[in-house]
């Protein structure tokens, strides 16, 4: 009788322990949104090797971004978006058919995910977060050659004998996956701090010129790279 009193017991203490932990787990609620910054990398070895053929400048990591985001977490279950943007430039004198210009490239990087993750450890003001971002974005190259600073109004609409300055847009779109591992820091119940180290995938792309004209037989390049991002974010977490 008093080992079944015991078993009994003991059954009951770890099943209220059980149910105050999922109850726990269940009342950690937050709601918010904020911005965030840091640095993307991604792989500009195939780029820069084909650019090398051209004479044109070689692009070079890291490019800075800043963006916004926000989201929900119920129960260790997060969710939400973010999306950040940023760009770099390059540019040298290169010599075509005997005249010489002042080459410049510009990248644009731009993406935005839907973000699903789950809360891997929590205590009253700290947690470490898996996440992973669906989604995807552009690569935007600007390529300019220029022989002088200005240009004639009377040039710019019309398509002229001679062209002294020229632009081209070249557009690299993508659909990825970024699984990503962030800290996060609660100050209060209003404000959050985070740091996220993640690495972009790139599932599939397409290459376009001057936004709509499709560019064929382009090389394989990948353009996949690691991600660092710091945050402030303001909201309500319970």
């Amino acid at each position: 009788m008093n080992k079944k009193f015991f078993v009994a017991l003991i059954t009951l203490i770890l099943l209220v322990n059980i149910a105050n932990a999922q109850w726990g787990l269940l009342r950690r609620i937050g709601l918010d949104g904020g911005v965030h910054f840091g640095v993307v990398n991604p792989s500009l070895h195939d780029l820069n090797n084909e650019f090398k053929k051209f004479d044109l400048p070689e692009m070079k990591n890291p490019i800075f971004v800043f963006g916004g985001g926000g989201g929900i977490s119920i129960g260790g279950i997060r969710v939400g978006g973010l999306g950040y943007g940023g760009s770099t430039e390059e540019e040298k004198i290169r010599t075509i058919y005997g005249t010489s210009y002042n080459t410049k490239v510009k990248m644009e990087y731009g993406v935005g995910y839907g973000i699903i993750g789950y809360e891997v450890y929590h205590s009253k003001k700290f947690s470490a977060n898996f996440d992973l971002g669906i989604g995807g974005g552009d690569i935007n190259l600007l390529i300019s050659d220029r022989t002088s600073d200005f240009n004639l109004w009377d040039e710019t609409l019309v398509i002229p004998v001679g062209i002294n300055n020229i632009t081209r847009k070249i557009t690299y779109s993508f659909f990825s996956l970024q699984p990503s591992l962030t800290f996060e820091y609660i100050y209060g119940n209003f404000l959050k701090f985070l740091i996220s180290g993640g690495y972009n995938f790139i599932i599939s792309d397409d290459w376009s010129k001057d936004d709509d004209l499709e560019l064929i037989k382009v090389p394989k390049m990948n353009f996949n790279g690691f991600t660092i991002r710091m945050g402030i974010y303001t909201g309500l977490f319970f």
